[in-house]
């Protein structure tokens, strides 16, 4: 059946399910491919392919296959909606910084990934700076899988401001610029425009609420069923629980932002495959829901 054919990611896959994600885009989006619309669709094979590797490296799943199932069935839901490459390539630097954060379960070098998760954060919010939101998400986690203090929040602050005077340094070399008061307050107020601007909902229409609905709906299965046993798991799904509230609220103010969704909802039904993987009735569900995807309703 089905989804033992996707029972272990192998390379194949990986080229398979890419290109059968960016083929679902051509059906989706066939009167209007544009450049944005290639370069969103590349943005999103990085974000999968570093989710990957965060599941695998970092001891997320126990049973990390299926994921190549998990971009097949995402893809038929984000093309349905409005792309932006900048905001796709920012949840890509997003994850970067969440990557590290994972990565501080172990000791070494824990300096290098504070600065790090600043640095790749920092990226993260120029490209797009409503992520700021993200900012106790990512405390939260670095709480969760190391400590907090004064020390640390500085550390990651000295990675986050590092990219700024870069940013500065650079944009003075090249056209009149100077990073002053006047100047911080005008990034402030194109911070607070850009908030704002996600009030104004777009259409959330049954084609367009399936997708959240869908996630709620298996995130809700998730930490139900496997929030964990114990404390250490309890906390660590605590992180990916805000994680994912931070991606929900974030898509219903702008269904720009469907690509936030993509690495809780990865990560969740993985899990629900493997364990479900021998339930004729949960493949049925996957069928209907790759089926459903299939049409540009």
């Amino acid at each position: 059946m089905i989804i033992q054919f996707f029972k272990f990611t192998k390379l194949p896959q990986l080229i398979v399910s890419s290109f059968l994600s960016i083929g679902i885009m051509f059906n989706f989006k066939k009167d209007i491919i544009s450049l944005n619309n290639l370069s969103s669709s590349l943005a999103l094979i990085l974000v999968f392919l570093l989710s990957i590797f965060i599941i695998s490296k970092n001891s997320i799943l126990k049973n990390n296959q299926y994921t190549t199932l998990g971009l097949i069935i995402f893809s038929g839901f984000f093309y349905k909606t409005e792309l932006n490459a900048l905001i796709v390539l920012s949840y890509f630097f997003l994850l970067l910084s969440v990557r590290k954060i994972y990565n501080l379960q172990s000791a070494k070098k824990t300096d290098k990934k504070l600065i790090d998760i600043g640095f790749w954060f920092s990226v993260s919010t120029i490209l797009n700076p409503i992520n700021l939101i993200f900012c106790f998400t990512l405390f939260f986690g670095i709480y969760i899988y190391h400590k907090i203090n004064f020390n640390i929040l500085f550390k990651v602050f000295l990675g986050y401001i590092s990219v700024l005077l870069i940013a500065g340094f650079y944009l003075s070399l090249t056209k009149e610029f100077s990073l002053n008061y006047f100047y911080l307050i005008k990034i402030s107020e194109n911070f607070l425009f850009d908030f704002q601007s996600c009030h104004y909902c777009p259409d959330l229409g049954f084609p367009k609420i399936l997708f959240p609905i869908t996630a709620i709906s298996i995130f809700s299965i998730y930490i139900f069923k496997f929030f964990g046993s114990n404390l250490n798991e309890r906390l660590k799904n605590s992180f990916l629980t805000l994680f994912f509230l931070n991606s929900i609220a974030l898509f219903f103010l702008a269904e720009d932002y469907t690509i936030f969704l993509f690495f809780p909802f990865l990560v969740t039904l993985i899990k629900i495959i493997s364990v479900q993987r021998i339930n004729l009735f949960f493949e049925i569900v996957i069928l209907t829901t790759i089926m459903i995807n299939s049409y540009s309703f």
